[in-house]
């Protein structure tokens, strides 16, 4: 059965986050490029009579012309088999945000974009019509000078845009559910919001996602859409995965049974076995966020640089499967009182204390000289020292403080 394949939002060489050390692994610095690779492919491999790119294919102006050559090595393969490319320009590679471009090869369609243009791939007789962006903050709504279907063809929309709103995500080239709708055509292939979404079936109006998740705020598979061709008609659409690289968070309320080092890192290494079995083979980016009770863990409340440091250390064991993309540790007390009410007033006194000397540079100045002289007598193996130091040389004040505060908080609620 013929097919088209229906991507967007790209992104190549956008830079993703920096590893929690700062290296650098080929999964992180090549993800973008690595997907774009794995959809060429499967044009290829699946024999898709033609391939559609709904904006954002590049993130902006290209630091050198090695992106834009990238761009034409791939759809050359396609060019090479006469597979044709339908591209469309939206808010991250709209005209005005790309000064420098090359000639496009000539199996690449592309929409122009000072007024709808349509094209067809007349082997099927489908007309495929849109327009690309002349501005990045394009805020007209450019889908209702859209032309009117050709009668008797299958028609397919190309737009970029978040319809009536999609937060995050800026509302570009709007316009409503409802018009798209109402327009007459057979399938709307979207660009610009991230997440995959099919908003119609009658007719298909479909946001593919993009195809490579850029961030920790992007989780779980990211891909393009398969979109078959029967006997004039356009069935189900088909998610594809493509990435390469998949973001995934662990958010842990650690149980109160763990009260060791070796406890913690058991019960997040079950967590991480089990994240990295489910993810098709993709190497995970993920970020640990461990919710802890000051009151039920407190010899593991004693650091956030302890605990950071071991989960750098359970997380190094498994560099091929599973990155660190960061850590979270929210050290909290039971909101029931605790302690007698002496010991709630010096809480209350404490924090009061915290909150007005951290307005205060000077204050703040003496405290790290005194702190740096009082812990530097100290011996290493005592608790959090190392970890104290390393905080105050690294200019991390504020976060040895409120560790330092918080241990205070947890010893006078045990005061009977």
């Amino acid at each position: 059965m013929a097919h088209f394949v229906h991507a967007a939002d790209i992104h190549l060489d956008r830079s993703l986050p920096a590893l929690l050390d700062g290296r650098a692994t080929h999964p992180f610095v090549l993800a973008p490029r690595l997907a774009f690779i794995r959809l060429i492919d499967y044009v290829i491999e699946s024999d898709a009579a033609f391939l559609v790119l709904a904006g954002d294919v590049y993130d902006g102006a290209w630091k050198d012309v090695s992106t834009g050559l990238f761009f034409h090595q791939q759809v050359g393969r396609l060019r090479s088999r006469g597979v044709p490319v339908y591209l469309l320009h939206g808010n991250h590679d709209a005209e005005s945000a790309m000064p420098k471009t090359l000639v496009p090869p000539d199996n690449v369609r592309l929409f122009s974009a000072r007024s709808p243009q349509s094209f067809e791939f007349e082997p099927l007789h489908i007309h495929l019509h849109g327009q690309s962006f002349a501005q990045a903050d394009t805020r007209e709504n450019l889908a209702s000078a859209y032309p009117r279907p050709v009668t008797g063809c299958v028609n397919i929309g190309v737009l970029h845009t978040a319809l009536a709103g999609s937060p995050p995500h800026s509302p570009y080239a709007p316009c409503t559910l409802e018009q798209l709708k109402g327009h007459g055509y057979d399938y709307w292939a979207l660009g610009h919001v991230h997440q995959y979404k099919m908003l119609a079936t009658d007719p298909y109006i479909v946001f593919p996602g993009n195809l490579q998740g850029l961030h920790i705020k992007e989780l779980g598979a990211r891909g393009a859409v398969s979109v078959p061709i029967e006997d004039g008609h356009l069935g189900a659409p088909e998610f594809v995965a493509m990435d390469v690289l998949r973001f995934h968070l662990l958010d842990m309320v650690v149980p109160a049974s763990v009260q060791t080092l070796a406890a913690l890192v058991g019960e997040v290494r079950k967590a991480i076995e089990s994240a990295s079995d489910g993810a098709d083979g993709r190497h995970l980016a993920m970020r640990v966020v461990l919710r802890l009770d000051t009151t039920v863990h407190p010899s593991l409340c004693r650091s956030k640089t302890m605990l950071r440091d071991e989960m750098e250390g359970l997380f190094a064991q498994f560099e091929d499967q599973v990155t660190l993309e960061g850590t979270e540790f929210h050290l909290r007390a039971r909101p029931a009182a605790s302690g007698t009410g002496e010991a709630q007033d010096a809480i209350a006194s404490l924090d009061a204390y915290f909150a007005q000397a951290a307005g205060d540079p000077a204050f703040m100045g003496t405290l790290r000289d005194n702190l740096q002289a009082v812990l530097s007598k100290r011996k290493p193996s005592e608790t959090s020292t190392e970890s104290l130091l390393e905080q105050i040389a690294n200019d991390e004040l504020d976060t040895a403080i409120n560790d330092a505060a918080e241990q205070l908080r947890t010893r006078l609620r045990t005061i009977e």
